[in-house]
């Protein structure tokens, strides 16, 4: 391995985290924000209100094995 390759490991890796976007409103977002995955609270909220109204739901029931999986 040469010098410069963990710097460019370090290097991909920022430019990954700048290219997240927000699940909500699409805009970038990166793992440091306060909301992450969404770029700030209002869009963290308004995917919560999507649960609660029933718009998202989950595709099927939850068996045992999915909860002692853990992974």
């Amino acid at each position: 391995m040469s010098d410069s390759e963990p710097k460019r490991q370090a290097e991909a890796g920022a430019s990954r985290l700048a290219q997240e976007a927000c699940r909500t409103c699409g805009k970038a977002v990166t793992e440091k924000s306060k909301a992450y995955p969404f770029c700030s609270e209002r869009c963290r909220m308004g995917d919560l209100g999507k649960w609660f109204s029933g718009e998202y739901t989950i595709s099927r029931p939850l068996e045992t094995r999915d909860i002692e999986d853990g992974d």
